[in-house]
């Protein structure tokens, strides 16, 4: 039954419509509605908001936009529509974008917002599944022209064909595993791929259409050049064993012949009836970046890193004509009448006449370009490191711009022949399409300016998010603060936090009379200010203040009255924190100490000497050595303290494990392998230890006896470990977490992705990351409680449910997430 305006925005259709006819079947309702809708058409909802054929639409991209996961987790349907209507044309919206005259939030007939706060009462009120809320806007416009075309990988060229109606995309896929799919085309009017082409296996850098649009070339890093048949994919020529990475591709225009330069500062003709080589062009003196073909096919023109442009007669390879250029010129292109030659050049585009092959002019944009292209024969598209942009050839003047937030990395672009589209490559994989006529839409803030790093505490009150511009401070309820830039000096150096989230603690280094002297600043974090720094004179022989390579560590004890750090080598000293005070000097082998840690109880503190893979414990009253015992150190420490008594055991290259009782002194070694220790988990009450060991074994042992109750042979490398009530836990190297009945060592489950044992065994909530969808879990369930659409890098699980993450899908994105048992609460 065909369904209307009014049904299609009730939560309920939706969600029925998903579950029995899949993400598909609701694209299709949405379009039969759109399409029998007038434009004028308007629905008053009881209760909710009035809504018309444009709430239609913007539902429609949504879905879109998580079609995908959507396909794999249709019970988030709520989740997804909430979390882009949320923060589409709300007013408190406005603050996180950059917007050039009026957003969504100014339209008086702004409702999507409502429509979603509508939806989350209804369900609220009769009770929910769980969810993620997102705190913060997403990426991807609702309205507009703008779709991107998502990639595995990294994105560094594409092309559109003759027509304009096809683009063609050189990607990065690893194909140590199989054959790369570095090649991909698109329709441009529906955004669908259409052929992938395997082969290449690593980053395709040029690609280039024949002119009659039925083959496509491609270069890559791997000294090679393809040309391939876009209609069956079918692989037509390989040109291998280039002197180095191919760069630039380019088809005569009768379509006989293609040229590939490559970074070995040759370029190669080929013949493409007989895929022989033609002859070679020489005379660049560093690598060749960009080459094309006059539209005649007589003349050759390339741009090398050596600041040169050259012109090369096609049928003798001869010079004909080299302009000077003040950089290394990585785009060359001639207009479609013959007539004029562009090519970026320091500040300005460069143009010469190709009758005389003399540079006529410089045009001067609004950035330094990457990309030049000729939009007829009067006008330029270009590439710049944050617009694109078309410029008048006559006066240089800004025809169109579109700005983009710089990721920092090497991007490409494309103009349709037809003068409707363009195309932005990006290292995230999501390649821009979108009108040339289209207005821009708001350009959200978070991102131009990624997160580099996270720091916070597990279930603590806050997190700190690292840009390289600044910082920001996420607290438990999803507020998100800027301090003042004064008030951090950490750059991108680590952050510690005291257990009840008052203090922080970073790395600083400062010049004074007698030179660099490094330190260990304290941050009040409920002020946002630095307080005291802690730092001494280095002792004789340990100044490590030059080595900046050096990792300073730090740690507050648990009751947050201490910290335990280092800025010297192969010495950890101790401050109260309450005024700064030294407490003790703590020396090891004179090398960096790469761990620092307080046992559960802060009677002890831990240092881990990396080089000479030693680990000594100390007295926090006396500074007593109270133990210096060889230990296994790489990549990862082989250290385990227990919760409730102060008992430890370490690991060691040799197989053995050894376990101390800190009080009375006690120690135990067992032989547990042949091969290395590489982890090791004791019980909260000592009494039982695991093991993980190079040999791919978990073994678990009575402590008290250092009686072997168990081994487990693992499918993979177990490197981590952790047991809670009848489970134990493993993380392994092929991805995998697994639980094992504690008892027996029996199997029991096994999750794809990664997570943290002690996390899964201790946190209220944990995550389980891989490059799929990341997906929350309570404490001990092995049942995902929800899911979220993007992959993420890193994340930090606050108090409450609370989510401040890193994006990978959208590299360095910043996520502020709630998870939400059920209706409403977390």
């Amino acid at each position: 039954m065909p369904q209307d305006l009014a049904s299609l925005t009730e939560l309920s259709t939706l969600e029925a419509l998903i579950d029995a006819e899949g993400v598909d079947g609701l694209l299709a309702a949405l379009d039969d509605a759109l399409a029998r809708t007038p434009a004028d058409t308007r629905v008053l909802h009881e209760d909710g908001p009035t809504v018309g054929p444009r709430t239609l639409g913007v539902l429609r991209k949504a879905v879109t936009l998580d079609a995908d996961f959507l396909r794999e987790h249709p019970e988030a349907i709520f989740q997804c529509l909430y979390n882009r209507l949320r923060w589409y044309d709300a007013p408190d919206a406005a603050r996180h974008f950059s917007v050039t005259g009026q957003g969504p939030w100014d339209d008086p007939e702004a409702h999507l917002h409502q429509l979603a706060a509508w939806w989350r009462r209804q369900r609220e009120s009769s009770g929910g599944a769980p969810w993620v809320e997102s705190l913060l806007p997403l990426r991807g416009a609702l309205e507009g022209a703008d779709v991107y075309l998502w990639h595995e990988s990294q994105v560094l060229c594409a092309a559109f064909d003759a027509t304009g109606t096809r683009l063609a995309t050189g990607s990065y896929t690893d194909g140590s595993h199989g054959d790369g799919n570095n090649v991909h085309v698109w329709d441009v009017a529906t955004g669908k791929q259409l052929r992938v082409m395997e082969g290449h296996e690593m980053e395709v850098r040029g690609i280039s259409w024949s002119p009659d649009g039925k083959r496509l070339a491609s270069g890559s890093r791997a000294h090679e050049a393809r040309v391939w048949d876009v209609e069956t994919g079918e692989h037509l020529h390989l040109f291998r064993r280039q002197e180095g990475q191919v760069t630039s591709v380019a088809f005569s225009p009768d379509g006989t012949l293609l040229a590939v330069a490559n970074l070995g500062w040759l370029i190669h003709l080929y013949d493409l009836d007989t895929g022989e080589k033609v002859r070679t062009l020489k005379g660049h003196q560093q690598s060749v970046l960009s080459v094309a073909f006059h539209p005649s096919g007589r003349w050759l023109v390339s741009g090398a890193s050596d600041d040169t442009v050259r012109v090369w007669e096609v049928a003798t390879g001869e010079q004909v004509a080299r302009l000077d250029a003040q950089r290394s010129v990585s785009t060359v292109a001639f207009s479609p009448d013959g007539e004029w030659l562009a090519w970026a050049d320091l500040d300005d585009v460069g143009v010469a006449e190709t009758k005389t092959w003399q540079r006529v002019r410089g045009i001067q944009g609004g950035s330094r370009y990457s990309h030049v292209q000729w939009l007829g024969t009067s006008r330029l598209g270009l590439l710049g490191y944050d617009r694109l942009e078309v410029l008048d050839v006559k006066d240089g003047a800004s025809v169109w711009s579109r700005p983009y937030s710089s990721d920092g990395h090497e991007r490409g672009a494309a103009f349709s022949p037809d003068l409707k589209h363009f195309a932005l490559t990006a290292v995230d994989g999501g390649v821009l399409l979108s009108r040339l006529d289209a207005p821009t839409p708001p350009r959200l803030l978070s991102e131009q300016h990624r997160v580099k790093h996270l720091w916070g505490r597990a279930e603590g009150a806050l997190a700190v998010a690292m840009r390289m511009d600044g910082m920001l401070v996420i607290d438990a309820q999803g507020h998100v603060r800027e301090p003042p830039p004064e008030a951090n000096a950490s750059n991108l150096h680590a952050w510690r936090f005291s257990g009840n989230d008052a203090l922080a603690a970073y790395p600083v280094t400062s010049y004074l009379e007698d030179g660099w002297r490094r330190g260990i600043q304290l941050f009040d974090l409920a002020r946002l200010a630095p307080t005291m720094e802690l730092t001494g004179k280095p002792l004789e022989g340990r100044d490590a203040s030059r080595k900046m390579t050096m990792k300073q560590v730090m740690t507050f004890s648990p009751d947050t009255t201490l910290l335990a750090g280092t800025f010297e080598l192969g010495v950890v000293r101790v401050w109260r924190v309450a005024d700064g005070q030294l407490l003790h000097t703590l020396k090891g082998p004179e090398a960096p100490v790469t761990m620092v840690e307080f046992t559960p109880d802060g009677a002890y503190v831990v240092s881990g000497h990396e080089e000479p893979s030693r680990l000594q414990v100390h007295d926090v009253k006396t500074g007593r050595l109270v133990l210096d015992t060889q230990a296994l150190m790489k990549p990862a420490v082989a250290y385990t303290a227990a919760a409730r008594v102060p008992r430890i055991a370490v690991g060691r290259a040799s197989g053995e494990l050894e376990l101390f009782d800190l009080t009375a002194g006690f120690r135990r070694v067992l032989q547990v392998s042949e091969e290395p220790v590489i982890a090791a988990s004791l019980s909260e009450d000592g009494l039982r230890v695991a093991v993980c060991t190079l040999d791919d074994r978990v073994r678990l042992y009575e402590a008290d006896t250092g009686r072997l109750m168990y081994e487990v042979q693992h499918p993979a490398l177990p490197f981590l470990v952790a047991m809670e009530g009848d489970v134990l836990v493993t993380r392994s190297d092929d991805q995998k977490t697994r639980f094992f009945d504690l008892a027996t060592g029996a199997p029991r489950d096994v999750l794809d992705g990664n997570a943290e044992p002690d996390e899964v065994t201790r946190r209220a909530y944990w995550e389980v990351l891989s490059d799929e969808p990341v997906a929350f879990h309570r404490r001990m369930d092995t049942t995902p409680l929800a899911h979220f659409h993007d992959s993420l890098e890193e994340t930090i699980l606050l108090r409450d449910g609370l989510v401040v993450a890193r994006g990978l899908t959208v590299p360095d994105f910043l996520y502020v997430l709630k998870l939400h048992d059920a209706s409403g609460g977390a």
